[in-house]
């Protein structure tokens, strides 16, 4: 089911949420027959949640993973080992839980939350991999006793409007959602916030994970280092072959190499700076120009990440827009490169190095018009 089209209409948040008081009230809290591991963080939530559940599911029979956001259709969020989430059992689930969305009133992630739970009762999932919407403590997915342990991938400025606009407070809303004497994994990026972060939870709960520096680029470095520990944690055997293909679409992916041709995610500072570190390595040929392409929404920091982009990439950069209810509008940016069209602008630079990053409501429309290539 593509991600245009609109099946879950509600808000994103509210002041209260009552997914637990549901499931509590009518489901018996049947979340807690699974067994969970939370990941929490800013960035490289979707790319260790991924490499995690491919390194689990040859030691458990079905093994659960709940991610946002989708990036091409809505199955994507919920995951049975190898397969997405069917359209009609999608379909099927909305429907049963109508009632409960309406009696509750249930926000867009408590929706989400409450048919992956539902899902993975049905298939017998004893061991599931929840990511984190927005946060942790105060997130829809905070509602899960039985976990076995939480990571935490990195920290950096995000949804500030409800994590908090100091570091301290996003911290505290992320590993916050630690339960009793679980141990919580921190990123390698994550020890230099340890002080904090030892405010929350007691030392002897945090492993630091190390970085893993054979990983595909210097974006995954800190997440595979992170899934490394985790399994070292569970004392499971690691396939290090699983590392080294890409785990998700639209981080930092390579769609073409001759004049390269790359989508990336990167919407908020920590993920501007992974982004730039990371193209840095590449052996890109000099001779051959390099435009950046870059479209935020409007909620996004775009003035820090515009001024990062900027001050590495100079006048090779450009800002555009696209068509979603959230994406900026390019009058109330004061910038001179600005592209209205961005898809003319790709073919008529398709001859040279083009490096496409910002909101990941953006990145897929790209990745769509570069798979038609009728403009080649």
């Amino acid at each position: 089911m593509k991600v245009q089209k609109k099946i879950v209409k509600a808000q994103p948040f509210q002041d209260e949420y009552q997914l637990s008081k549901l499931l509590a009230e009518k489901y018996d809290n049947i979340q807690n027959k699974i067994k969970v591991i939370n990941i929490v963080g800013t960035n490289g939530k979707g790319s260790t949640s991924n490499y995690l559940q491919k390194q689990l599911i040859p030691h458990y029979e079905q093994v659960g993973l709940f991610t946002s956001p989708a990036f091409l259709n809505h199955n994507e969020r919920i995951k049975v080992n190898n397969d997405y989430i069917s359209d009609d059992d999608l379909k099927r689930l909305l429907k049963k839980i109508h009632p409960d969305v309406q009696t509750y009133h249930l926000t867009f992630f408590e929706i989400w939350t409450l048919m992956a739970i539902l899902y993975f009762i049905e298939k017998d999932v004893k061991i599931a991999i929840i990511e984190a919407g927005i946060g942790g403590v105060r997130d829809a997915t905070n509602v899960f006793a039985n976990q076995l342990l939480v990571a935490l991938t990195s920290i950096g400025f995000d949804h500030t409007e409800v994590l908090g606009t100091t570091l301290e407070e996003i911290i505290a809303n992320k590993v916050q959602i630690l339960k009793n004497n679980n141990p919580l994994i921190i990123s390698n990026s994550c020890k230099k916030y340890l002080k904090t972060i030892s405010k929350y939870v007691n030392k002897e709960q945090i492993i630091i994970s190390d970085k893993y520096l054979k990983a595909i680029n210097y974006y995954q470095q800190y997440n595979v280092g992170l899934v490394i520990k985790i399994m070292e944690f569970l004392k499971l055997t690691i396939n290090y072959e699983i590392f080294k293909i890409i785990p998700l679409l639209g981080r930092f992916t390579i769609l073409n190499k001759n004049p390269y041709f790359i989508i990336d995610g990167a919407h908020n500072p920590e993920g501007i700076n992974a982004l730039i570190q990371t193209f840095d390595i590449l052996d890109i040929d000099n001779d051959k120009e390099t435009l950046v392409l870059f479209a935020s929404s409007s909620k996004k920091n775009y003035l820090e990440n515009l001024k990062l982009l900027k001050n590495h990439f100079n006048s090779k950069l450009y800002i555009t827009t696209f068509k979603h209810p959230l994406a900026w509008n390019l009058k109330d940016v004061n910038f001179n490169n600005k592209v209205y069209n961005w898809k003319k602008f790709i073919i008529q630079n398709q001859d040279k190095n083009i490096l496409v990053c910002g909101s990941l409501y953006f990145i897929p429309l790209v990745y769509s018009f570069y798979l038609e290539r009728t403009w080649k």
